[in-house]
């Protein structure tokens, strides 16, 4: 019985080592967006769904896309997005705020809430964020979450976002 506890605890201890060595190597995990001529590091367990070209996690209903607008400065296209604007496309504006990239540029990160519909048709509230960075050209990514899950996923949604090469 001591060994086969000495071998589970051994094997966590591996397992926990090579853990640690992937989110060190963060970078290799990148994902590639070619339409966007771009790539960010996903959250943990989001998968890249290559048909739609975004990152998805089935479980919790997250999806983040990543898209190019080019030869406009984000910042005209984040001063666009007015409360107005965001009521007549069905979104409560929550919030806008400038931030910095983990690369250190600039960029604007939009929060608004919607409602929508789970897999069984009942109503769900979702949180989207759109992040806005570049320089010559604009990247825009967008995430939406269920809004009961926000505290749990946000942060790593967003930290996921802000690793973007624009």
């Amino acid at each position: 019985m001591k060994a086969t506890i000495r071998i589970i605890l051994a094997i966590a201890i591996i397992f926990a080592s090579i853990v640690a060595n992937a989110q060190n190597n963060a970078d290799s995990l990148r994902i590639h967006f070619p339409n966007a001529e771009t790539s960010i590091i996903p959250p943990k367990h989001f998968e890249h769904d290559s048909l739609t070209n975004r990152l998805v996690h089935p479980g919790t209903m997250s999806q983040i896309q990543v898209a190019k607008v080019a030869n406009r400065p984000y910042k005209k296209i984040a001063a666009a997005i007015t409360k107005d604007y965001m009521a007549s496309q069905g979104f409560e504006l929550l919030d806008k705020q400038e931030c910095k990239m983990s690369s250190g540029e600039d960029a604007i990160i939009i929060r608004s809430r919607f409602l929508s519909h789970d897999e069984n048709g009942n109503e769900l509230y979702f949180i989207r964020l759109m992040l806005f960075t570049g320089i010559a050209n604009t990247i825009w990514i967008t995430a939406d979450f269920p809004e009961c899950i926000s505290k749990q996923i946000e942060e790593a949604i967003t930290k996921s976002m802000k690793s973007v090469n624009s």
